[in-house]
């Protein structure tokens, strides 16, 4: 790595420190997530600094987080989520049905092709949603990537606040997991242990091209390690803070605005969609996972919120939601997505553009 690099990855981690250390003082939730990814926005896009973050260190931070997420399931926790499959099978289907639905609406008004709007549209995490735009001929990878990193920036900056609205604090009733009753005192052999296995797991899942390798694979392994191998250790202390800080600055140099067409109106339909599907996954944690479910509302609006297991899964944390039902809602929301939308998404793609050629004719 040359001098050059190494100045530009001091610089963004010192701008991601100084909106960390500010997002803190004044009591913002999530500081270490939210600070570092708005600071290194306005850094990067209104003041041009030249900066650089290696995937490297990005990968490091989901593994942490990909652990985190994992050691909230033990046997118990499994048995009862798999009771939720038919409700999670019912609120994913509702949530993608409607994305599909606005895809149509973007298309029509916004003066975007349908299969770019409908991959732009699905409540999927940034990440594989861009690998799946990759391998979609015709579709306008700026565009998706805009839309989908617009709705990442709005659920971390709205959901935390939303969260902490006093009205929605959890009552004692509500089903709760506190990660410090589900894990015991920190064990460093066991935890190191762990990482070791992690990183071995991100790195064959990225092999086998695995969907989110270094969440998933870490996720999976510390699942099944906690289930039949040795217990999982508590985290730590402040390494999920550090990890918040390295996805935040990651999120933060994601958004390229000067490659898109008609930004006005992309940005605004970008806007609109985000706001609508946070909006339906808020009424539909208040009429179906509180009364339903039986969990908080905070629980179930994290759950189907859609945004990414690490987002979520973060805030789950930063909040005492019931961070095993929000991942295993995200988890399978993620498996739905990878199963289903990439035949429909390949469909749609293939008659757009037989229909753009009949129409050419």
């Amino acid at each position: 790595m040359n001098k050059s690099n190494i100045k530009m990855i001091a610089r963004t981690a010192l701008v991601g420190l100084v909106g960390a250390i500010l997002f803190k003082l004044i009591h913002i939730p999530v500081p270490y997530l939210l600070g570092p990814m708005i600071a290194i926005l306005l850094a990067n896009r209104i003041f041009h600094f030249d900066m650089y973050w290696p995937k490297q260190i990005q990968s490091a931070g989901l593994i942490v987080i990909g652990y985190s997420l994992g050691i909230a399931f033990n046997e118990e926790v499994l048995k009862a989520m798999l009771l939720d499959i038919p409700m999670m099978l019912l609120v994913t289907t509702f949530l993608c049905a409607f994305s599909c639905f606005f895809a149509f609406l973007i298309s029509k008004y916004g003066k975007i092709d349908y299969p770019t709007a409908l991959t732009s549209s699905v409540p999927g995490g940034l990440t594989q949603i861009i690998a799946f735009a990759q391998d979609m001929k015709g579709v306008n990878l700026s565009t998706v990537t805009f839309f989908h990193t617009i709705r990442v920036i709005m659920i971390v900056i709205l959901v935390p606040f939303i969260v902490h609205l006093p009205f929605l604090q959890p009552s004692s009733k509500a089903k709760s997991t506190d990660m410090h009753t589900v894990l015991g005192t920190l064990s460093w052999s066991h935890f190191l242990i762990y990482m070791v296995l992690c990183t071995i797991a991100a790195l064959i899942g990225r092999k086998i091209k695995l969907p989110a390798a270094y969440l998933l694979g870490p996720l999976i392994i510390t699942v099944l390690c906690n289930l039949t191998f040795i217990r999982a250790s508590s985290m730590p202390p402040g390494l999920l803070n550090i990890s918040q800080f390295v996805v935040g600055i990651h999120i933060g140099l994601l958004l390229h605005p000067e490659s898109l067409k008609n930004k006005k109106q992309q940005l605004f339909f970008a806007f609109l969609s985000s706001i609508i599907l946070i909006l339906i996954a808020f009424v539909l944690s208040i009429v179906i996972m509180k009364y339903l479910e039986h969990t908080s509302i905070i629980t179930g609006f994290l759950s189907l919120a859609p945004g990414g297991m690490d987002q979520m899964g973060i805030i789950g944390h930063e909040v005492h939601a019931d961070v095993a039902t929000i991942t295993i809602y995200q988890l399978f929301r993620i498996l739905y997505i990878y199963i289903l939308i990439p035949p429909l998404l390949t469909i749609v793609n293939k008659r757009f553009h037989r229909e753009t050629d009949n129409d050419k004719d």
